[in-house]
């Protein structure tokens, strides 16, 4: 299996803004800096890799548009997730939907990402249907990730079948890799990124889930709220008709 989402481009932000704020229809004359929190989940987000990984450098790009210099902060994803409660952040990145709680909103999809149930490439496992394979298989999950909704039901129907070692994706890797687990949920970019970069043999794709999108989960406070605009703006012009006007203009 060879599906390469990062191509996309398509996962823990905050962000500060450094620059004073604007009168409405006036544009900033100096560089904003929004801070954010971030976990490593390669290629998507890492603190070891160019740029800090492709999703990070998606979002460097559109912010630039607007003269913003995006800072990034790497941390185990709970703790990134409490910093980013402070102020002078954004917020964290990338999160799924389900995962912007109190106290934060949504930006709006920054990059899609996928879910799937993953196999080893020699493994005879074979996935029809989805509830036969949780019936039947031990499957493997990242113990600290808040899964989306429609996955949850999965969850708690076969709770016997879950395998909740896993505390990261390269250990849930690792499980599958020698024979502790049938399958893995991972996105594909992901765990093939992994098992590459750290010598493990293929994995493929035994059962596509589904596609949900990846967002930056914003901090709700009064102090964040331009931010908000602003980012949220930027987003939305990615995929639909650009506002009229200036994109980077910050109203009172």
């Amino acid at each position: 299996m060879n599906l390469r989402t990062w191509l996309y481009i398509p996962l823990i932000l905050a962000v500060t803004a450094s620059s004073p704020v604007l009168a409405a229809g006036e544009r900033a004359a100096v560089q904003r800096a929004l801070k954010i929190t971030a976990l490593d989940w390669e290629p998507y987000t890492g603190s070891s890799m160019v740029h800090g990984g492709n999703a990070i450098q998606h979002l460097r790009t559109i912010l630039g548009q607007c003269n913003i210099d995006l800072q990034v902060e790497f941390y185990p994803w709970r703790r990134a997730q409490q910093i980013a409660h402070q102020p002078g952040y954004l917020g964290f990145f990338p999160a799924w939907p389900i995962e912007v709680g109190d106290g934060f909103v949504s930006s709006g999809e920054v990059t899609p990402s996928h879910l799937a149930l993953m196999a080893m490439a020699d493994s005879d496992v074979q996935v029809d249907e989805i509830d036969e394979a949780f019936a039947s298989h031990r499957i493997g999950i990242v113990k600290s990730y808040i899964y989306p909704e429609r996955f949850q039901s999965l969850l708690q129907r076969f709770p016997d079948s879950i395998d909740r070692g896993a505390s990261s994706e390269l250990s849930l890797l690792k499980m599958l890799s020698m024979g502790r687990l049938h399958l893995a949920v991972s996105d594909p970019t992901v765990m093939e990124y992994l098992a590459i970069r750290h010598g493990i043999d293929d994995v493929r794709v035994a059962r596509m889930l589904f596609e949900e999108p990846l967002v930056i989960a914003m901090r709700d406070e009064p102090d964040n709220q331009e931010n908000i605009v602003l980012v949220r703006r930027l987003l939305q012009a990615q995929t639909a008709t650009p506002p009229e006007g200036d994109l980077c203009l910050v109203a009172r």
